[in-house]
């Protein structure tokens, strides 16, 4: 049974978020996330969202995506 719990997670080469964060949605989750890794990742690296603990979607903007957002959903 799914509660709907959303829990994300952020990091790049040289840091990590460490733990998650819980958001109230996915898409708060992507903004929250997002935000994050513009501001304390100096704008790269990857955001890994969670529901109920198994992984839903990862956002990465890197030197691998021409620093474009790439989104993969599971």
């Amino acid at each position: 049974m799914k509660t709907g719990k959303i829990t994300w997670s952020a990091s790049n080469n040289s840091t990590f978020l460490n733990g998650s964060r819980t958001a109230k949605s996915i898409r708060d989750a992507v903004r929250q996330g997002r935000a994050y890794l513009r501001g304390e990742l100096m704008g790269e690296g990857e955001i890994s969202i969670y529901e109920d603990g198994e992984i839903v979607r990862c956002d990465e903007c890197s030197i691998f995506t021409g620093y474009k957002w790439q989104v993969r959903v599971f």
